[in-house]
């Protein structure tokens, strides 16, 4: 699956990333939202996973953004600083799903495999 991170956190996107290519995915990373966003326009990915704090352009400002362009695409949403705001927030912008840092990586791997039975039913 071609999975691209945005997360302002460098120990974050290392850590996942590998986690998540050695088990056969190719990721591809970004510090914010507005460099993911021009990464997407280079090549639209499977899913997208996300942090909500971010600078500049937060993580549900991301999702909107996504949403105007890509309105199937999945993406999962995470944040340290789960409130019920943002919760609301992200279900409402059709986030697939909203996981709480540290993000625990197998819960995050079940997560990813929802998406790719989902992708395999709507193909």
């Amino acid at each position: 699956m071609n999975i691209l991170m945005a997360d302002d956190d460098p120990t974050v996107l290392k850590t996942v990333g590998t986690f998540l290519s050695a088990r056969g995915h190719r990721v591809r990373t970004a510090s914010d939202g507005s460099e993911a966003l021009r990464l997407m326009a280079e090549e639209t990915p499977d899913l997208v996973i996300s942090d909500i704090q971010m600078p500049g352009m937060d993580g549900i400002a991301f999702l909107k953004a996504i949403r105007g362009q890509f309105p199937d695409l999945p993406v999962i949403l995470m944040t340290g600083y789960a409130t019920v705001e943002t919760a609301v927030a992200a279900l409402r912008n059709r986030a697939y799903d909203y996981l709480k840092k540290p993000v625990q990586l197998e819960e995050l791997q079940a997560c990813i495999a929802r998406v790719e039975r989902n992708n395999r039913l709507k193909a």
